[in-house]
């Protein structure tokens, strides 16, 4: 992660930004929404905040607890109410909050990377919405035969070395993988490419999409299975470099590497990095790493309970997506600044283990005190706030043991709130 990147300047940048009247003109639904001081119980900025408030309880208490965290005046806002004044704001404003800090890290800073390139994974996962007619509508649905589910599709391109999702988005149930994957690969190229090294799951391999990396210059390694392209099933060596023929006719060099997992299954990956000095190993050990963002999403689901929407429209699902992606790349600034304190700390001390902050801890002492950074005028108090959090995460750590593996268990589980996995919200 970057040196010089630290949480506090990620909270200062996005005070600047929810302070800056072009941002709030430019996320309103319509021209004439907050133009009038005093009307409204909750104005631009305080519907903006309650929303990145990890808000998971009831939707009243939460109103009321921030409605006496801000010292707002004895007039409270209603469930109601919030839910018609949100409808005000485009899902946009919490995109815009995304990149701003995504950009403002990757500005000038020297980032972690993997043997030069900026390593990222892209990955789609399905989310479970209210079951309600408009969300079917709206996103799509998987269905048995009695009953349809109200789903959509989350996908986004996760930085692994640096924990950061650089972009993401929330579509349509039924939207093809690959086509979400170009859009988002177009957003990072409008953010500009950093000699990007992208891991791909089996879902994703085509012809067609080979020829769009290649296109644009951006190396990539895919899972594959024989039956992809003919090209891959009629190579048979370890380590074989084969060539294809993109749609226009273009011919692609592309290299297939060949080995058998340790439960005897073969492995099939493609890439277009040709280094010679990376062999199999080299990358069965990088392929691995996409394992990250599959983390990534167990963190968003699980811990920041992305599922556990706060309203029954689109525009609610989509400004609390965009929401906890803001709030996973702010959690993932502070935890690693933590982690470095952490670790100063115990050098020398001839520790068995190395430690980490716990997650669930940060997290839970993330709430309301964010907004309270967020609000704080005065650098000296804000800074203060900040010291408190690190002291109080500080002492809740958990040891790292390396080499540790269990077992993926993929069948129904009876109980999805289990005792060993209790919420931090």
């Amino acid at each position: 992660m970057a040196k010089n990147k630290t949480f506090l300047e990620a909270i200062r940048v996005t005070e600047e930004l929810l302070n800056d009247v072009i941002f709030m003109c430019e996320s309103r639904m319509k021209s004439t929404y907050f133009t009038r001081r005093g009307n409204n119980k909750m104005d631009f900025n305080s519907l903006i905040l309650f929303c990145l408030n990890f808000v998971k309880k009831s939707i009243q208490l939460e109103l009321d607890d921030f409605h006496k965290l801000l010292n707002l005046p004895d007039v409270s806002i209603s469930k109601q109410g919030f839910s018609e004044a949100r409808q005000k704001i485009s899902p946009n404003a919490f995109m815009k909050l995304v990149d701003v800090v995504t950009e403002w890290f990757y500005e000038d800073g020297v980032i972690n990377t993997f043997k030069g390139y900026r390593l990222s994974a892209i990955d789609a996962s399905i989310l479970e919405l209210n079951n309600s007619e408009r969300l079917r509508t709206a996103f799509g649905f998987c269905e048995n035969k009695t009953k349809r589910f109200a789903r959509a599709l989350a996908s986004g391109i996760y930085d692994i070395e640096n924990n950061i999702m650089i972009v993401s988005k929330i579509t349509r149930y039924h939207t093809a993988e690959r086509d979400v994957a170009i859009e988002l690969i177009e957003k990072l190229k409008q953010m500009g490419l950093k000699k990007d090294l992208i891991l791909f799951d089996r879902g994703y391999p085509s012809r067609h999409f080979i020829s769009y990396l290649h296109m644009n210059t951006i190396k990539f390694l895919m899972r594959v299975s024989s039956s992809t392209l003919k090209e891959i099933n009629e190579s048979k060596g370890s380590d074989q470099r084969i060539q294809i023929k993109s749609a226009d006719g273009e011919v692609i060099t592309l290299r297939v590497l060949r080995f058998t997992l340790d439960s005897g299954i073969e492995e099939i990956l493609v890439t277009n990095v040709m280094d010679e000095d990376w062999g199999i190993q080299e990358f069965k050990e990088l392929y691995f790493k996409r394992w990250g963002i599959e983390v990534k999403y167990m963190e968003l689901k699980s811990r920041l309970q992305l599922e556990n929407f706060t309203g029954d429209t689109a525009i609610s699902v989509e400004q609390d997506f965009y929401a906890s992606v803001y709030l996973a790349n702010m959690i993932a600034l502070l935890k690693h600044e933590a982690n470095e304190k952490m670790t100063e700390e115990n050098e020398g001390k001839g520790l068995k283990y190395g430690y980490k902050v716990n997650t669930n801890i940060l997290i839970g002492k993330l709430k309301n005190s964010l907004t309270l950074m967020l609000l704080e005028e005065q650098p000296i108090k804000r800074t203060a706030i900040f010291h408190r959090i690190m002291q109080e995460i500080s002492r809740h750590k958990v040891p790292i043991r390396p080499g540790r593996s269990f077992k993926r268990n993929m069948v129904l589980k009876a109980n999805k709130y289990s005792l060993n996995k209790k919420r931090c919200l």
